[in-house]
């Protein structure tokens, strides 16, 4: 199977941001003990950017929404309690 375009640039922007995954693992249960059965990523890359925003002095930190559905998947293959959490489409090859 190749990869595409896409799953290379997430996998180099994972591999130089690991706190991203951790944040976004760490929102997604922050949710599920409130209550939430699922929830949107998206949704969640937004809080991100507003935290960076609010800490950060200058535009370097972008997320690319492109990553949003690689994360998804990511966080639910990886983390058991998060399985079901994030609704996603079937990947377009």
């Amino acid at each position: 199977m190749s990869t595409s375009k896409l799953e290379r640039r997430f996998g180099e922007f994972h591999s130089k941001n690991p706190e991203v995954y951790s944040e976004l693992v760490r929102l997604a249960r922050e949710l599920k003990v409130a209550g939430r059965e699922r929830y949107g990523i998206k949704s969640l890359f937004e809080i991100i950017r507003w935290h960076k925003a609010m800490s950060t002095i200058g535009d370097d930190f972008k997320l690319n929404n492109n990553h949003a559905p690689f994360y998804a998947r990511l966080i639910m293959r990886k983390e058991p309690d998060l399985e079901k959490f994030f609704e996603i489409r079937a990947q377009k090859i």
